[in-house]
């Protein structure tokens, strides 16, 4: 009987009126419903990604060690929506770099998901960010270069978490348990499964995406490091993260959530110990 969503607006407010039961979303979800209104309150129980998967990706044939970030001065940047959180990883990047995501790049920020790898093919940008499988499709057709690992340069950061809320998570221990014990398994296995084997099992979930997209994405993702081999998500996690927000501007300083107010660990240490 029980329900999952995958995040945005619509997964937080189907969260909070109890539509379903558990969500995948951004941590910063969670700080947002700390802050908001809603008497209901959530948790984070089990963390998916250790960082931001997105990769800036370049027009022309560069490599991760012949780019500097002063390249992309006075060129068009394909960037995402104002105030998401990839849009403010990426210029949490630049602003690292020194860079102006205002003043010292055009900043192409309206382009919808589905129309950004036809807008880039139609060379509406010099440099845009990706995720995986659309990374390694324009790596192989040779329209795009990955050039910086968005992640890597913001750090750890987890960027993708099971929530529920603290209600659900009282009624039904042992289901967030099992959850988390196999969302913990999948980490031990993806650690070293091969990747060809590994894109062949996921495949049916990506149907449209060949086998050696779905490897090099694996390959890729396990290099960076992008996902978690630890559930867990940690204190100094939540605290680079409200770093983020504030800076961004959609977090002020003083609205700043303790970490024991968002994230159960319970479940995850649970997982770990078995």
């Amino acid at each position: 009987d029980m329900t999952t969503a995958w995040g945005g607006d619509k997964g937080t407010a189907m969260l909070l009126t109890g539509r379903v039961d558990i969500v995948l979303q951004g941590p910063e979800t969670a700080i947002y419903i700390e802050n908001g209104v809603s008497p209901e309150k959530s948790k984070m129980f089990a963390a998916i990604t250790a960082t931001d998967g997105l990769f800036l990706m370049s027009r022309k044939k560069l490599t991760m060690k012949s780019f500097n970030w002063d390249m992309i001065r006075n060129k068009t940047v394909m960037g995402w929506r104002p105030g998401s959180t990839p849009g403010l990883f990426l210029e949490y990047a630049m602003k690292k770099h020194g860079i102006s995501p205002k003043n010292d790049i055009k900043h192409v920020t309206n382009i919808a998901i589905p129309a950004r790898v036809g807008a880039w093919i139609a060379k509406k940008a010099d440099y845009a960010v990706f995720f995986e499988p659309d990374i390694s499709r324009l790596s192989r057709e040779g329209f795009a270069y990955p050039v910086a690992s968005i992640g890597s340069e913001v750090g750890k950061i987890d960027y993708t978490v099971f929530m529920a809320t603290d209600s659900y998570i009282k009624k039904n221990p042992k289901l967030i348990q099992g959850w988390t014990n196999a969302v913990y398994k999948a980490m031990e296995w993806i650690k070293t499964a091969d990747a060809t084997d590994a894109a062949k099992r996921v495949s049916k979930w990506f149907p449209k995406v060949k086998i050696k997209d779905n490897a090099s994405s694996i390959e890729r993702y396990r290099k960076f490091g992008i996902w978690k081999s630890d559930p867990t998500t940690h204190p100094k996690a939540i605290s680079g993260l409200q770093d983020i927000l504030i800076e961004g501007g959609v977090l002020k300083a003083s609205k700043r959530v303790a970490y024991e107010r968002v994230v159960t660990t319970r479940f995850s240490e649970n997982a770990k110990g078995k």
